[in-house]
């Protein structure tokens, strides 16, 4: 074992590095530890490294069940569904087991249906394993499982044992295995989650490690079939703000056959999880002969709800929920942020301790002091759930906007944002105290006192699938030339034909294929499309909005070499042809 090896690493060095021929071990194969896997070997290999990566991961995430489960409720949310488009990572509809279009938030003064912009689905419900217990026939790929392939097919070397120990050799990591066999590395990256006991290893490593404060929660998964999905619950996430006494968010989610429900609060219990199940609200969510005890599957998690106290030492970082997480929402998002701090910070400034707290530090902590203001509006939440006033005149402000062509949706994107995690906890309180918004919130609080008290229910029938963005069919124009635009389109599936229009005649410039991107230009500068677009046959194109982009492009930077890479490939190709026709003449 490796218990004479605890005391803390003295590192004598000038400065800790990686160079070619380091060793990387990555304790965990969820999402933290996969994204950071494929970003430090693509970043290694910008910069001409050569480092060897190993991802410890002892679960099967092809086996249905707690075998292959991850604890989380499996939402991947429109800013992250985005980014990845911006990387070059789309989702595939084989994991994607449903696109999501629209929430619909349920209160006891009625319910209303809020939908994505641009009517695109760009939120994806995923299973990070391949699916519940019951499930008798695999339909969809695991979230975590693709993660893995794309660190694998990057260079990553996926290692299917359990690390039973962890200490120091001579100042660097080791892991031993329950084979006994000790492995020594020049840097260990953490991503086990909170609910491993893994985490229980690195407190008596000496360096300060304290786990993230966390509360118990729960998560089930229903067997309704499609048929039965699409006509109760449709291609929409519904939340419910209930007075339940401790439940902070709600939510039922389609998935294939299924439906997650996933409670989230203050130490979720099964009295709580009933008295949810039991209102009338979510009932009417599912058919009449349903009953709340045919549980597929079930798990009562922990989730984080503040951070670690100094997740990274010399060699040493954590990632993720280890590390710190968005408070409620959008974990994954915040894996992918940790992951790729902590990646950039490991190739471009190096993998001491106080390169962490300068390079990393940051971004964990701007999601901690934007958890601290989601900590503050949810604790405001009870209020809300106890006011029928505040709770009417937010269902009203919400329809009223939603059935009004060309209004500004002030209050349909606060919600909007709040529930899928799209934007910081901070931007959506700085909307909330707008003047406008304020008045307008009073106005509807006022004229709903003088109302009848009535249910306003919009209805919910659209059958969902699992691809994600807009579908065109063959000839649809996507963009058009002269027109001004505001974001960038990623091709899921097909081709598109990019033509120039000049004196009334076309000239095909390119044909591009999926995982391409065009309108790019409008990102970074306000000038008219200087093509059009066409679709060949039929295809599948997400927007990314130019704001979701500048803000990611500002947190970081990295994100905007793909696009400056794909430009000069453009410009040589460009150039190419030109050398072509000069020889022809």
């Amino acid at each position: 074992m490796l218990e004479d090896k605890l005391a803390p690493p003295q590192d004598d060095s000038p400065a800790l590095e990686l160079g070619s021929g380091s060793r990387v071990a990555v304790m965990g194969g969820g999402p933290a530890g996969c994204f950071f896997g494929y970003f430090l070997l693509d970043m290694a290999q910008r910069v001409g490294t050569d480092v060897h990566v190993d991802v410890y991961e002892p679960r099967d995430f092809s086996r249905p069940g707690p075998a292959g489960c991850n604890k989380c409720g499996g939402i991947v949310s429109e800013l992250l569904v985005q980014t990845l488009a911006a990387e070059g990572i789309n989702l595939p509809r084989t994991v994607v087991q449903r696109g999501i279009d629209s929430y619909v938030l349920h209160m006891d003064v009625g319910s209303v249906r809020i939908a994505t912009p641009l009517q695109e689905k760009r939120i994806g419900a995923v299973y990070r394993g391949p699916g519940p217990r019951d499930m008798q026939e695999k339909r969809w790929d695991s979230f975590d499982a693709y993660l893995q392939a794309l660190a694998v097919n990057k260079g990553a070397h996926l290692v299917h044992k359990r690390v039973d120990d962890v200490g120091w050799d001579d100042g660097r990591p080791q892991l031993e295995t329950r084979d006994g066999r000790p492995e020594t590395y020049d840097l260990l990256a953490v991503a086990v989650g909170v609910n491993s006991p893994a985490l229980g290893l690195f407190e008596k490593l000496g360096f300060g490690y304290r786990p993230p404060r966390t509360t118990k929660t729960c998560i089930r998964e229903y067997h309704l079939g499609e048929e039965a999905i699409a006509k109760y619950v449709g291609s929409s996430m519904h939340v419910f703000l209930l007075n339940i006494p401790r439940l902070k968010f709600a939510a039922i989610i389609p998935k294939g056959d299924y439906v997650t429900v996933c409670l989230l609060g203050k130490d979720i219990d099964a009295s709580l999880v009933q008295s949810f199940m039991d209102s009338p609200e979510v009932k009417a969510c599912f058919p009449p002969d349903w009953r709340s005890d045919q549980v597929s599957c079930q798990c009562w998690p922990r989730i984080s709800i503040r951070g670690a106290t100094r997740p990274f030492a010399d060699r040493i970082v954590f990632l993720g929920d280890c590390g710190v997480t968005r408070l409620y929402k959008d974990g994954i998002g915040a894996a992918y942020r940790t992951a790729k701090a902590a990646a950039g910070t490991v190739i471009f400034q190096g993998i001491s301790g106080e390169d962490f707290r300068r390079h990393y530090w940051p971004a964990c902590q701007a999601i901690g002091s934007d958890n601290a203001i989601g900590k503050a509006m949810f604790a405001a939440a009870p209020q809300v759930q106890k006011s029928r006033l505040v709770r009417r005149a937010m269902l009203e402000m919400s329809a009223a906007e939603q059935q009004t062509e060309g209004s500004r949706p002030r209050m349909s994107m606060a919600l909007w944002d709040m529930f899928t995690g799209s934007a910081p906890y901070r931007d959506i309180f700085l909307r909330g105290l707008h003047p406008f918004f304020v008045s307008r919130f009073l106005w509807k609080a006022l004229t709903s006192i003088f109302r009848r008290d009535r249910k306003r229910r919009q209805e919910v029938r659209t059958v969902g699938t699992g691809a994600l963005g807009k579908s065109y069919a063959d000839g649809e124009v996507i963009i058009r030339q002269g027109e001004v635009g505001d974001c960038m389109y990623v091709i899921q599936e097909g081709r598109v034909a990019v033509v120039a229009e000049q004196d009334g005649k076309e000239v095909r410039l390119a044909v591009l294929g999926a995982d391409d991107f065009f309108g790019e230009m409008a990102l970074v500068e306000r000038e008219v499309r200087s093509a059009t677009v066409r679709a060949l046959g039929d295809v599948r194109v997400l927007t990314v909005d130019k704001k979701v982009f500048l803000r990611r492009i500002q947190e970081d930077p990295s994100l905007a070499f793909r696009i400056v890479e794909k430009m000069s490939q453009r410009i040589r190709e460009l150039n190419a042809a030109l050398v072509k026709l000069k020889a022809r003449e």
